[in-house]
C-alpha cells in the first residue's frame, strides 16, 4: 500500500470515528440552558461549596454577636449539616471519598449544639465517639482553638500567639503581614483586634460541648508540642511560649497604637460592598471585631459587613431522595441568583419542600461568567448574539484599576485586573484576569478597538505581577518566604501565595493567544519555570484545581499557545501520563487525597469536570483523533442528563491543599461544553475560536516588556 492511500485509509477511519461521537444535540442543550441561566445583566453565577465548617462558623458568628436567626433558616442549615454526616459519625473536607476531619467535625457538633441538638442524640453520639477517637477537639487545628477559645471552651492560651503589635512590625523584620497571602492578611488584621480584646462568649450547659476533650480544658497549657528533626517549627514554637509569656510587658501606648492601625486597616479594606477579602473569614471577622470595638448596626462599616456576610447564604433548596444533587445550579438570594426562576415564590416552591441552607465561603459571578462565556464561544455561540454581548458588558464594568494590595511588591504599575468575586477591589487575580482577557478574545474583542485600551492595560498588569523565578502567582508576587509556613498559627500550610504551574501556564495561554511566542522574555521565563515543576512522571501540581488533572490541563494549554513544539518529549510525557490515567468508563477523575499522597495522584472516580480538563488537555497537544478523546467524548455524551446537565458530587476545587476543597457548582456544566465544543470542531478540521482570534503580530502594549 502507498503512502497516499494510507492516509486516505486513515483519515477515513478517523471519520468514521467522528461520525460516532457527534457533540450538535449534546452542545444544543446545554446552550439552550446556559442561555436560560444568564442573569439579566449578564453575568452567570454559580454556587460555591466548602465543607461543613463554613455553615457551622456562620451559626457561631451569629451566636456570638447575640443575633438571633430566623427559625427556619437555622433548621435548614441543621439539615444541611446533618445530611453531610458520614456514617462513623465525622465530618470530611470533601464529600464522598473525604476522611474524618477532626477540625470540621468539632465545629459542626459546636453548631448544632447551638441550634439545640441533644448531645445524646444518635448522631451526636457518633460524632463525639469519632472526634474522641482522633485525640479529641484539642487535637484541631488552630482556627478551631480559637473558636473554641472565643466560647470558653479553652482558655486563651492554648491557641498560637498573635500579638496586635506585629503590625507595626518593620517590613524587614522576619515576619510582617505584607509576606502573607492576601487571604491570610485579611483574615489576620480583624483577627488580631479579637486577639487583643480576648472576648468569651459565655454558652449555655446544654451548648457547651466539654464532652469532646480527651482531657479537662482547663488542664491544657501548651498544645503546640515540639518536633523531632524540625528545628526552624521548635524555634517559632519555642518563640511562641515567650511571647506568651511576656505579651502583657508591651506598654499600653504601643498597644492602643496597633489597635488604632488594625482597627483603620480593616475598615478601609472593607469598604467595598462585597466585604473585607470576599472571603467568608475575613469578613466573619472584620464584623466580630468591630462588635468587639463597641460598634452596632448603626455603624456602615459594620452593617455594610453584616449584609456581605449575610449575601453568602444559599437558602432553600431542595435535596430530593433519589438526587440529592439537584440543587447543583442553585445559588442564593434574587440579587445574586444565575438563574431568576430558581428564586423562591410562591409559583415555584415553599420552605417545606426546599429544606436545606447553606453558607459559602465566597461567591464566584466573573470567575463563572468568563469560564461560561469561553465555554459558549467554543461551543458555537455567536460573537454578536445578545448573550455574548451582555457578557462582555458586564466583565467589562467589573474591571479594577484601583491598586490594591499587590502595589507593594509593584509600587510602579498601573491597576488593570478582574477579581473572583462581585466586588474585591483590594484584590483584582492573576487567575480571573487571565481568564476573562481570552474569554474576551474568543468573543472578538480584539477586533474592537474601542476596548483595545483597557484590554492592554489588563495584559500589563498580568506581565508586571510575574515573580522572580519566572511563575504567576494568584495574588502577589514573590510571596515565598516559605519559612513562615512553620509558625505555630500557620499550621494549616497555607499561609502564602508562591507562583504555581496553573496560574503561570494560564497568563502564558494569553500572551500566547494575544500574539507573542516563546521569545517573548516573560514566556520564556515561565516555561523554564513550568520544566522545573514538571513531575517525574509527566504531570503538573495543580495548586487551584484537583489536582494533577488540573495542573497538566493548565500546563499544555498554556504551552499550545506558546508556540511549543507539542511533540516534544515533555509535553508527550504528560499526553501518556493523561492516557495512562483515564479510567475504565472512558472519564478521568482525581480524588482530593492525592494531594496528601502522590500515590492518588490521577486517581478517582470520573467527573464531568476532571474528564473535561483532560481532553481538553489531550486536544491541545494535538491528540484530537486519539483513542483516549474519544472515549472521554463518549463518557461525556454518556452522562449528559436529558435537561443539558452533568451531575457531579466530589469536590473538584481547591482552596488550600489538605485543608480545605471546594466544589464549583458550574465546573460540571460549563466544562464539558468547553470540551465537546472544542472536539466538534476539531473533529470537523475547523479551528476552535480562540485560535480563530490568535493575533498573528503581537498585540501593541505600548511599552517594552
Amino acid at each position: 500500500m502507498n503512502k497516499k492511500s494510507a492516509m486516505k485509509i486513515n483519515k477515513k477511519a478517523k471519520n468514521q470515528v467522528v461520525s460516532l461521537l457527534q457533540p450538535k444535540d449534546a452542545l444544543n442543550r446545554v446552550m439552550k440552558r446556559f442561555r436560560s441561566l444568564q442573569s439579566p445583566e449578564g453575568y452567570w453565577v454559580f454556587a460555591l461549596e466548602a465543607d461543613v465548617t463554613i455553615p457551622s462558623e456562620y451559626i457561631m458568628f451569629n451566636r456570638f454577636l447575640g443575633r438571633k436567626m430566623d427559625k427556619g433558616l437555622a433548621e435548614r442549615l441543621g439539615n444541611y449539616i446533618r445530611a453531610k454526616q458520614m456514617p462513623d459519625g465525622g465530618w470530611p473536607l470533601h464529600d464522598d471519598d473525604g476522611p474524618m476531619n477532626i477540625s470540621a467535625s468539632v465545629k459542626a457538633y459546636m453548631a448544632l449544639k447551638m441550634l439545640g441538638d441533644d448531645k445524646d442524640a444518635e448522631h451526636m453520639v457518633r460524632a463525639r465517639q469519632i472526634i474522641l477517637a482522633k485525640g479529641g477537639a484539642e487535637t484541631s487545628n488552630v482556627f478551631t482553638r480559637i473558636c473554641l477559645a472565643t466560647f470558653g471552651q479553652i482558655p486563651w492560651h492554648c491557641p498560637p500567639a498573635m500579638p496586635i503589635e506585629i503590625v507595626l512590625l518593620p517590613k524587614w523584620f522576619f515576619f510582617h503581614l505584607d509576606k502573607v497571602s492576601y487571604w491570610s492578611r485579611s483574615v489576620i488584621y480583624p483577627l488580631l483586634i479579637i486577639y487583643a480584646k480576648r472576648p468569651v462568649c459565655r454558652l449555655r450547659p446544654e451548648e457547651a460541648v466539654p464532652e469532646l476533650f480527651c482531657k479537662p480544658a482547663e488542664e491544657h497549657i501548651h498544645i503546640d508540642r515540639y518536633r523531632d528533626k524540625g528545628w526552624r517549627k521548635n524555634l517559632f514554637i519555642l518563640l511562641d511560649r515567650v511571647l506568651k509569656r511576656t505579651m502583657h510587658l508591651v506598654p499600653k501606648s504601643i498597644n492602643k497604637k496597633a489597635l488604632t492601625f488594625a482597627e483603620r486597616w480593616t475598615r478601609e479594606h472593607m469598604a467595598g460592598r462585597g466585604g473585607i477579602g470576599a472571603i467568608f473569614p475575613a469578613m466573619a471577622n472584620a464584623v466580630t471585631a468591630l462588635h468587639l470595638l463597641g460598634y452596632d448596626e448603626s455603624d456602615p462599616d459594620f452593617a455594610r459587613g453584616m449584609q456581605a456576610v449575610d449575601d453568602l447564604m444559599v437558602d432553600k433548596f431542595h435535596v430530593p431522595e433519589k438526587s440529592p444533587w439537584e440543587h447543583t445550579v442553585v445559588t442564593g438570594g434574587a440579587e445574586l441568583s444565575a438563574a431568576p426562576e430558581l428564586d423562591i415564590s410562591p409559583d415555584h416552591g415553599t420552605a417545606e419542600n426546599l429544606e436545606q441552607a447553606m453558607c459559602q465561603p465566597c461567591n464566584s459571578p466573573i470567575w463563572d461568567t468568563c469560564l461560561a462565556l469561553s465555554a459558549m464561544m467554543e461551543a458555537g455561540e455567536d460573537q454578536d448574539s445578545k448573550c455574548t454581548q451582555k457578557s462582555l458588558e458586564w466583565l467589562w464594568d467589573q474591571q479594577i484599576f484601583f491598586r490594591g494590595d499587590w502595589i507593594s511588591k509593584a509600587p510602579a504599575l498601573e491597576g488593570g485586573g478582574w477579581a473572583f468575586q462581585f466586588e474585591n477591589t483590594f484584590y483584582p487575580d492573576l487567575d480571573d484576569t487571565a481568564m476573562v482577557l481570552m474569554a474576551m478574545c474568543r468573543a472578538g474583542v480584539l477586533n474592537q478597538p474601542e476596548h483595545r485600551e483597557n484590554f492592554v492595560k489588563g495584559v500589563n498588569w498580568l506581565i508586571g505581577m510575574q515573580s522572580s523565578n519566572g511563575g504567576w502567582a494568584a495574588f502577589d508576587i514573590d510571596n515565598c518566604a516559605e519559612y513562615l509556613n512553620d509558625i505555630p498559627f500557620a499550621d494549616h500550610g497555607a499561609l502564602l501565595d508562591p507562583p504555581t504551574s496553573d496560574l503561570t501556564a494560564r497568563v502564558i495561554e494569553l500572551l500566547g493567544v494575544i500574539g507573542y511566542d516563546k521569545s517573548f522574555r516573560p514566556i520564556k521565563n515561565g516555561i523554564d519555570f513550568l520544566k522545573k515543576e514538571q513531575e517525574d512522571d509527566g504531570c503538573w501540581f495543580g495548586r487551584w484545581g484537583v489536582n494533577y488533572i488540573y495542573g497538566t490541563w493548565s500546563v499544555l494549554c498554556g504551552l499550545r499557545q506558546a508556540g511549543e513544539d507539542m511533540n516534544s518529549s515533555y509535553v508527550c510525557k504528560a499526553v501518556e501520563w493523561f492516557e495512562k490515567h483515564q479510567n475504565k468508563d472512558g472519564g478521568w477523575g482525581e480524588s482530593c487525597l492525592s494531594y496528601n499522597d502522590k500515590n492518588y495522584a490521577g486517581l478517582g472516580d470520573s467527573t464531568a469536570s476532571q474528564t473535561s480538563w483532560a481532553l481538553l488537555g489531550l486536544m491541545a497537544a494535538g491528540r484530537v483523533h486519539s483513542k483516549a478523546v474519544s472515549r472521554g467524548v463518549r463518557y461525556l455524551l454518556d452522562t449528559q442528563k436529558d435537561d443539558g446537565s452533568w451531575d457531579e458530587t466530589l469536590f473538584t476545587g481547591t482552596g488550600f491543599p489538605r485543608v480545605f476543597y471546594l466544589r464549583y457548582h458550574g465546573y460540571s456544566q460549563y466544562f464539558p461544553m468547553w470540551a465537546l465544543g472544542v472536539y466538534q470542531r476539531f473533529s470537523a478540521e475547523e479551528d476552535t475560536m480562540q485560535i480563530l482570534m490568535r493575533r498573528k503580530s503581537p498585540l501593541d502594549l505600548g511599552r517594552k516588556w
